[in-house]
């Protein structure tokens, strides 16, 4: 963020140059993610779907899953403990489970795809 400026406090930020860490600041000052509305306008907003890419079918499971994936993440920047410690491989191991599972398939829209 550039000196000077603020967020509002319940403004989604894409500022840090990587999406772990725009989905980490999330949860600062306060939890941002608090509904699958703002959850779809995250996933947008992060560039992790091209624009107009339809969201109806994301779902209170999908605001579970990135809320486990940010605690994760989370517990890989900040506590930086030395490798092969519990939490901390916990953490890498369920991260990396997350990152293995094939990206939910685009659905068609109607009229865009010659239907």
């Amino acid at each position: 963020m550039a000196p000077g400026t603020t967020t509002d406090p319940y403004e989604l930020r894409f500022d840090t140059g990587r999406s772990c860490l725009d989905l980490l600041a999330t949860t600062h000052p306060v939890e941002r993610l608090d509904s699958v509305a703002a959850l779809r306008a995250w996933i947008t907003g992060a560039g992790l779907v091209p624009p107009g890419t339809p969201l109806a079918h994301a779902d209170p499971a999908w605001l579970t899953a990135f809320r486990e994936l940010r605690c994760a993440t989370g517990r890989l920047v900040r506590d930086r403990p030395p490798p092969r410690t519990g939490p901390y491989d916990l953490a890498l191991a369920r991260v990396n489970e997350l990152a293995r599972a094939a990206p939910p398939a685009p659905r068609a829209v109607p009229g865009r795809d010659g239907a």
